[in-house]
């Protein structure tokens, strides 16, 4: 019985997949840094008005969302940033304060300790909660820029005040269409979804388009669900099911009444996601993924700002901040690696672009624009390839932390190419040597729990209670898929013994839900 393996090194070193239409978000991102920065100049602020872009990061969050829900997602990621906003800069102003006086370099820890918090409670929660890119970083990366403030001058309340006002704008910005053409979210999300299928169907598949596709589907009816159009006779759904018949019937048949192993797919609606309650519980568990994460991070991010405070580098928290990128997206050792050779190579080709951009003499409205498209290039492709959207994140967040003042380059280059090979260093050492085993112990665990689902729905006589034990099972299917797919990615020998148990579990679950949950498409 074949395995999932992972895409050829070129793919994933090299490859920028298609997701539809990208453009739209892209402005958005640098309008949200545009609006309340370049008012800002106007009414004198300088260069300052620039640290709006640390609230407009929300905006990002609600990409792919119907509106519906959009305005909530976004609200809280908001709060959140400005949140972290004012405990960076209030940490970075205490270090500043402490060293200036002639304390020990070692008050930089103050800062590494903080970040390594922040970060691992946010990737507990978005990993938890199934949320995806950009996940943890843009919250770590609004705590490092925000702790270089203070040094320039900007108080605490400066920063929070602007980050609140890139916040305002982000919300602003992201719902700006819902007057207009209230569906194009969900529009977007099909019509992504039906190229994802065409392109998976074409006689010349990329590698792993399949499973793309199968994602795209996923994430459409999610979106369709967020809007209440499941279940209505809509023209999106309508669409959306043309594509999803098309391309389950290519991976099993029409009369399966499983989803295969690796693709999550079966002829029938997906069900909506659980509550935040259950997923978060699921979460918690020892043996899952996600403490896995958190306990890698909480080894790599203090060895990482340890050992630059050590070399008497001066940013430790470039280190911390690159150790932490390459781990937090989950525990998948190959995918790690390669995240690991994007972060250095991406820095790289970033380093460069601050060079040409260190030679500019930028006004501060220059500057605001130079931000926004920073921005507008990290939203096109964070997502698609790691290593090209840290072309533009490197300089965003040198000019952001230096808010435009002239660095010396030479020293700039040399600091963070350093502190990046320690970060990256760090971050790969952990992956494989922190828990190495632990791919064993979360397909385990992830089987487990879809066991122990099916046997509560087998106990359930409410249909509410039956209804959410649908919605859970569901979940715990895709988490199970998810472990298999790092397992065999990882070990496929041990991967390839325990498959047919896996296989066997994974039928039975979507034969239940098959037959007692939604209709077939």
């Amino acid at each position: 019985m074949p395995i999932p393996a992972p895409a050829p090194a070129r793919s994933l070193l090299l490859g920028v997949p298609k997701q539809g239409r990208r453009w739209p978000s892209v402005v958005r991102a640098a309008v949200a840094v545009c609006l309340p920065a370049l008012v800002g100049v106007a009414l004198g602020h300088s260069a300052v008005a620039a640290t709006a872009t640390l609230g407009a990061f929300a905006v990002v969050y609600g990409e792919g969302r119907a509106y519906r829900v959009r305005w909530r997602v976004v609200s809280i990621a908001a709060a959140v940033m400005v949140l972290l906003a004012g405990v960076g800069a209030a940490v970075g102003a205490l270090v500043h304060d402490a060293t200036s006086a002639g304390g020990s370099a070692r008050w930089g820890m103050a800062l590494v300790l903080t970040m390594t918090v922040v970060v691992a409670v946010c990737a507990f929660v978005v990993d938890g909660l199934r949320l995806g890119a950009p996940g943890a970083f843009l919250p770590l990366l609004t705590v490092e820029i925000s702790s270089a403030l203070p040094a320039l001058g900007v108080s605490v309340a400066e920063v929070t005040s602007w980050a609140a006002a890139g916040a305002v704008s982000a919300l602003l910005v992201s719902m700006s269409g819902l007057l207009a053409r209230p569906r194009t979210p969900e529009r977007a999300a099909v019509a992504t979804a039906v190229a994802a299928v065409e392109a998976a169907l074409s006689d010349t598949p990329a590698p792993n388009s399949r499973r793309d596709a199968v994602r795209s589907l996923h994430a459409a009816w999610q979106c369709l669900h967020d809007a209440a159009l499941v279940g209505r006779d809509h023209p999106l759904t309508r669409t959306l099911r043309a594509a999803h018949l098309r391309c389950a019937a290519t991976v099993h048949g029409l009369g399966a009444d499983h989803a295969s192993d690796e693709d999550d797919l079966r002829p029938q609606v997906p069900l909506p996601r659980p509550s935040i309650r259950y997923r978060l519980a699921r979460a918690a568990h020892l043996r899952g993924r996600s403490w896995t994460i958190v306990a890698r991070l909480l080894v790599a991010c203090p060895a990482a700002g340890l050992l630059a405070l050590g070399l008497g580098v001066a940013r430790p928290d470039w280190a911390v901040i690159t150790a932490a990128m390459i781990l937090h997206q989950g525990p998948d050792r190959v995918l790690g690696t390669y995240r690991g050779l994007h972060r250095f190579f991406g820095t790289v080709l970033g380093l460069v672009l601050l060079a040409t951009l260190a030679t500019l003499d930028l006004s501060a409205a220059a500057l605001v624009l130079v931000v926004a498209l920073l921005m507008a290039g990290t939203e096109a492709f964070l997502v698609r390839n790691y290593g090209l959207a840290m072309v533009f994140i490197t300089p965003l967040a040198l000019v952001l932390g230096g808010l435009g003042t002239h660095v010396d380059l030479v020293a700039v280059t040399r600091d963070r190419l350093l502190e990046t090979v320690l970060g990256v260093a760090v971050a790969l050492l952990v992956l494989w040597t922190v828990l190495p085993g632990s791919y064993r112990r979360i397909l385990r665990d992830a089987d487990e729990q879809v066991a122990g689902t099916i046997g509560r729905l087998g106990d359930a006589r409410e249909p509410d209670a039956v209804a959410e034990l649908g919605r859970d099972l569901e979940f715990d299917l895709h988490a199970s898929t998810t472990a298999a797919i790092t397992a065999a990615h990882t070990d496929p020998a041990w991967t390839r013994d325990r498959w047919p148990e896996h296989h066997h579990l994974h039928e039975l679950g979507y034969r239940i839900l098959t037959r007692h949950f939604g209709p077939r498409l």
